[in-house]
């Protein structure tokens, strides 16, 4: 079973902390919802492409920073979702047609 990545909450509470802000702060500097940053940081909600812009502009980062911890994070439940797992095994490859 892979183990579990960070979240993007837990990376977005680092940069938080690192950069001695609070989500109130950060919302304002970034122009963004304060709920939409709490959600994130509390896993609740995922980093969008508009958020993943905004943190990669005011931390120096790269918007694909944002979106890869997102998409790591997701594949990795994904990975460990027993429904989705159970669902797989059902689903056939793809054949190549012949020509």
């Amino acid at each position: 079973m892979p183990k579990t990545k960070q979240s993007p909450g837990a990376l977005l509470l680092e940069f938080i902390d690192k950069y001695d802000l609070n989500c109130n702060r950060l919302s304002k500097e970034i122009k963004c919802s304060q709920t939409a940053l709490r959600l994130i940081s509390l896993d609740k909600s995922r980093i969008t492409t508009s958020i993943a812009v905004r943190l990669a502009k005011y931390f120096g980062t790269k918007p694909d920073f944002w979106l890869l911890a997102q998409m790591d994070f997701d594949l990795t439940k994904a990975a460990n979702n027993k429904t989705l797992i159970k669902a797989l095994k059902g689903i056939p490859k793809a054949e190549k047609a012949k020509r």
